[in-house]
């Protein structure tokens, strides 16, 4: 298997992890899992911030699963993972190692499909060019 094709297979994992994740948890918030809503009073803002993060959430999922649009999907992610590390730190507590892992790997979906899209966007101006392997 080339590089490009490891590094394309690496990426659609973690986009169909993240978005499986993102969709149950997104879910669970607009739904108004007893949870949920009692982190969401701990925030203070009221109700209508758990709505539009878990919105953000499924949104977030449902594009991460369209190529084109993965990197929007994954970027929705990352900002909504630095509110709830925020969050946890200066305004719930709790455990902020689950939000931290989730922003860094989709993170690291942004980054790879960059990537892929830079080699990609080579081979249409060169298509001669050789293929990088690293």
């Amino acid at each position: 298997m080339k590089m490009t094709q490891l590094r394309k297979a690496v990426t659609w994992t973690l986009q169909i992890v993240l978005a499986m994740i993102f969709l149950t948890v997104g879910m669970a918030k607009i739904s108004g899992v007893q949870t949920s809503v009692e982190v969401f009073n701990r925030i203070g803002v009221g109700q209508w911030l758990r709505y539009l993060t878990g919105s953000v959430e499924v949104l977030a999922s449902v594009l991460m699963l369209f190529g084109p649009y993965a990197s929007i999907g994954a970027g929705l992610v990352a900002v909504t993972m630095i509110g709830a590390i925020m969050a946890h730190l200066w305004l719930i507590g709790g455990n902020v190692v689950p939000a931290l892992a989730l922003g860094i790997a989709s993170g690291v979906v942004l980054y790879l499909r960059r990537e892929i899209r830079r080699s990609e966007e080579v081979r249409v101006i060169h298509p001669e060019a050789p293929r990088k392997s690293a």
